[in-house]
């Protein structure tokens, strides 16, 4: 039970070479204590001994704690003991965490590793948009050579399975990875190790680059191959209009990983929503023509407008022996919106999902949390703020 040392970690090796017990390079100093200082068979002080001798532990006990007592740490320790600090703090040097930009840097890194250490998913999502890509264009190939009752019918399906891959395959990716480290990020935000926004954000800022990237690669591969109109301002406005639902649906993707804990609940969850999305995307269903009670459920889809602006990109003066484009799309009853205002419109429906997705992940922290860390922090607050002890300020 005596103290052989009481001080800062980094100044133990020197500590213990002072007193003849130098560690050995690349040795772990924790085996070193316990096979050279409390349990050395051949020690210089006391020779040839069996550690397993009562006594002689005893007296080599005895010894490591005179030479710590007689220690220039051991006397600076005892003077801070003898004259604590009794200058009061204040509540302005709390400091809940660290800065949100020094959070967001290392956080930034953190993610950004996770993601090169974890390459065989990035190459997974890779290889599964480059497939679909290869698997749209083949189903659909040429299909401007095709009579036009084909033509129309063709490009129609293509760019709605277009639209709803895009929106599932970027729900599905997120919601698989968050729900594995959502846990992981509970029990660290419980920790105060960082803050909620910092985390959301250095996510979104390393995951989406990676999202838009794998659309616009699976926009040049079916693009060109259903034989879409081609020409670079339509395919650059069509990889936008993919770009915007890719980004809806990784924010649908977050929201559900943030509104259930399990992950069963969640693809429970997924085709309950999904399913209208899908039904009223603009090519199943004419809006125009459905009951009234139910065709709101078209404006709250971001499907809907992804395809009605990529449809329109398409089919506005759109002609082949005569004028066909602008009289499809009167069929279609895509509404009368520009393809500028679908696209911003989804941006503004993708923005509020991913706003939706902050709040519902801060709910189930606090509701996952328990009683960790940020729960005492007033009351650790209060006591770092009483006054001292009186035995300090006697005279």
């Amino acid at each position: 039970g005596r103290i052989v040392y009481m001080g800062e970690r980094s100044n133990l090796i020197d500590y213990l070479a002072r007193i003849g017990y130098p560690c050995a390079i690349y040795s772990n100093p924790a085996d070193h204590i316990f096979n050279s200082l409390l349990f050395d068979m051949k020690s210089e002080h006391f020779g040839d001994s069996d550690y397993g001798n009562g006594k002689q532990m005893e007296q080599r006990a005895r010894f490591l704690s005179e030479l710590w007592q007689q220690s220039e740490e051991a006397t600076a320790l005892q003077c801070r003991i003898n004259s604590p600090e009794l200058t009061p703090i204040s509540e302005t040097q709390f400091r809940r965490t660290s800065p949100p930009m020094v959070q967001l840097r290392y956080l930034l890194k953190r993610t950004a590793l996770d993601n090169v250490r974890n390459s065989k998913l990035l190459k997974l999502r890779i290889v599964q948009c480059i497939f679909y890509g290869l698997l749209i264009g083949l189903v659909y190939l040429n299909s401007q050579n095709r009579p036009v009752s084909s033509r129309l019918q063709n490009f129609s399906g293509g760019m709605f399975f277009n639209c709803v891959s895009q929106f599932l395959v970027s729900s599905l990716g997120v919601i698989n990875v968050f729900t594995h480290e959502r846990k992981v990020f509970s029990r660290e935000w419980q920790g105060m190790y960082y803050g909620l926004p910092a985390y959301f954000v250095a996510k979104n800022i390393v995951e989406q680059p990676i999202n838009i990237i794998t659309t616009v690669i699976y926009c040049g591969i079916s693009y060109w191959m259903i034989g879409l109109d081609r020409t670079v301002v339509k395919f650059l406005v069509y990889t936008g209009a993919m770009i915007v639902l890719a980004i809806s649906g990784y924010s649908f993707g977050i929201l559900l990983g943030a509104s259930f804990e399990e992950l069963t609940t969640i693809i429970i969850a997924l085709p309950l929503v999904f399913l209208p999305f899908l039904l009223f995307g603009g090519l199943f269903v004419n809006s125009t023509n459905s009951a009234v009670w139910i065709r709101w459920l078209q404006w709250v889809g971001p499907i809907k407008y992804g395809y009605t602006a990529m449809i329109k990109n398409q089919f506005v003066g759109y002609m082949s022996d005569e004028s066909i484009g602008d009289m499809y799309l009167k069929e279609l009853g895509l509404g009368s919106l520009s393809i500028a205002a679908n696209t911003l419109i989804n941006l503004g429906l993708a923005i509020f999902i991913w706003s939706m997705s902050y709040v519902m992940l801060k709910r189930l922290t606090m509701k996952m949390g328990g009683t960790l860390g940020r729960g005492n922090v007033k009351t650790q607050q209060d006591k770092l703020l009483a006054k001292p002890d009186s035995r300090f300020t006697k005279s």
